[in-house]
């Protein structure tokens, strides 16, 4: 990983400033990724491997696995990888292609790729147990219950007012009042709990109210006075609170499968929140970053971290204070996006990351 951060700060040398934040400009004809001089020929993949590792294996630019995969069109989930896969190193048609060898070596890896496939002869194969991008258990938490929703919306929707029992403990069974808006009797709603703002750094502008669903309740009637019964169906560890919210559930939409690629957002970012510390964040971590869907953010975009370069004084020049560089601390992966907000995970880092620091597309190396 030193090795990349190191590349990429050369890469970056031609790299201009807007304001604090460093711009790059994404060119359309980039030349092949490097292939790496101590790349695997043959490589079995393990139980506990991630896409990052293996794409780290053969490329000192990871993010850039997608150019490199020899993608076959006989299976309906092409770019899916499983423990015990047979990895091998093909040079096809010009280009150095990694490809899962099925017993007839590179051939066989040029035959998936350029052969012509009956659409009956596609093989579906499960996404279960296949190798993630990067480890589950590690995001599992930020998968589960918690959302991003825009505020404007969370403050319209209706509030637990009390319990039947009037206590503040709640469980499966219990029954709860809910005052605002009418809600449709038997349908289900996920009741949240509201969590962390997040504000735009530079104008100070709340763009993202994260919430965790503490219940699932079913509505059971509804009054003349706005007032709503629902019978609480599960709960999530955490009791129902006066105030908390009741809107329709909402899921992560996460795809099943995603791969690293340069992210193509139409602007820098920068990280917002290192979640579960109060500090900073290392290697596997979990991060928010002001980069979503509206920005073009996507599953699998790889950033670099960039740290703003200390302020020093000048002594040959009076003192003068000097800004020095930014430079690449780290690598970030987005695994869930939101409207103006993403959370992402920490892939590497030679120093710990901090809410600030700056985040660009990795060059093309």
């Amino acid at each position: 990983m030193k090795m990349s951060l190191k590349k990429i700060a050369k890469a970056l040398l031609l790299t201009t400033f807007s304001g604090a934040m460093l711009l790059t400009t994404a060119h359309a004809n980039n030349p092949p990724p490097t292939i790496k001089a101590d790349a695997p020929n043959r490589y079995i993949v393990k139980k506990g491997d991630t896409l990052w590792d293996i794409s780290g294996r053969y490329l000192d630019s990871p993010w850039r696995w997608k150019e490199i995969w020899a993608t076959n069109k006989q299976i309906k989930n092409p770019n899916l990888i499983y423990p015990n896969d047979v990895l091998i190193l093909c040079v096809i048609q010009g280009k150095t292609l990694v490809g899962v060898d099925t017993g007839e070596g590179c051939a066989g890896v040029e035959k998936q790729l350029t052969g012509n496939v009956v659409a009956s002869s596609v093989t579906v194969t499960s996404t279960a147990n296949s190798i993630p991008p990067i480890p589950w258990s590690a995001i599992q938490h930020w998968l589960d219950k918690t959302i991003i929703v825009n505020p404007a919306d969370f403050n319209t929707t209706p509030y637990i007012l009390a319990s039947k029992k009037g206590n503040l403990i709640t469980a499966s069974g219990d029954k709860v009042y809910a005052k605002g808006v009418p809600l449709i009797v038997g349908q289900r709603y996920g009741i949240y709990r509201e969590g962390e703002k997040y504000v735009e750094p530079k104008t100070q502008k709340v763009i993202g109210l994260e919430v965790t669903q503490v219940a699932t309740g079913l509505v059971t009637s509804t009054e003349t006075n706005g007032v709503t019964s629902l019978q609480l169906i599960d709960s999530y560890g955490k009791e129902v609170r006066e105030g908390d919210r009741v809107f329709v559930e909402l899921n992560n939409s996460i795809p099943p499968v995603f791969y690293p690629t340069p992210a193509t957002v139409n602007r820098g970012g920068m990280i917002v929140r290192v979640m579960d510390s109060i500090s900073s964040a290392a290697k596997g971590s979990v991060v928010a970053i002001n980069l979503g869907s509206a920005h073009g953010a996507k599953p699998g975009d790889v950033l670099t971290v960039f740290q703003k370069g200390a302020v020093i004084r000048d002594i040959k020049d009076n003192d003068t204070p000097v800004r020095l560089p930014s430079e690449p601390t780290g690598m970030v992966m987005v695994f869930n996006t939101f409207d103006n907000i993403s959370y992402a995970y920490v892939l590497d880092s030679e120093l710990p990351l901090n809410v600030g620091d700056q985040l660009l597309p990795p060059p093309y190396l």
